[in-house]
């Protein structure tokens, strides 16, 4: 499916997925203000949002200990569950904090996101780029494939 098709799946009226990927293509990395305006979203970096929610003077990001998965499935789901200019979110950056976790840890994470953030009053769409497949690997496409938009705007 498209990343459209995939934005108005999200916005239906009472649908229990809130959540989506879009397999965004290389050339458009850097541009996500102006693909965000085109969808009708809002945009979020997900890297400075992650940042500001750490304490005050922290060294580290958390991200590398054993249950770090959870610091960005808390971060979506606090994006979830709050209000914002638009119903729905395109979140970048998203894949920067991911190359921080462990691999069996990116699998958690996108089982939390996936599956785990039900009836959320800001729908989000999680930006990856498309060729990322240590971030978003192809089994996962697979199980989240109603889920997942692939390819350009048009």
């Amino acid at each position: 499916m498209n990343v459209k098709t995939l934005r108005d799946k999200l916005r239906q009226p009472g649908a229990r997925v809130g959540v989506g990927v879009w397999l965004m293509p290389r050339e458009y990395l850097g541009r996500e203000e102006a693909i965000a305006a085109r969808l009708d979203v809002q945009t979020l970096d997900a890297r400075q949002n992650y940042l500001k929610s750490l304490p005050a003077g922290a060294r580290f990001s958390g991200l590398t200990r054993p249950d770090g998965y959870q610091n960005l499935t808390c971060l979506l789901r606090d994006l979830s569950q709050s209000t914002h200019k638009r119903d729905c979110l395109l979140v970048h950056t998203l894949d920067l904090l991911l190359l921080a976790l462990e691999v069996n840890e990116r699998e958690y994470f996108w089982r939390d996101a996936l599956e785990g953030l039900p009836y959320p009053r800001t729908k989000l769409i999680l930006a990856v780029p498309e060729k990322a497949s240590e971030i978003f690997p192809f089994a996962l496409q697979r199980r989240y494939a109603a889920q997942i938009a692939v390819g350009s705007l048009d």
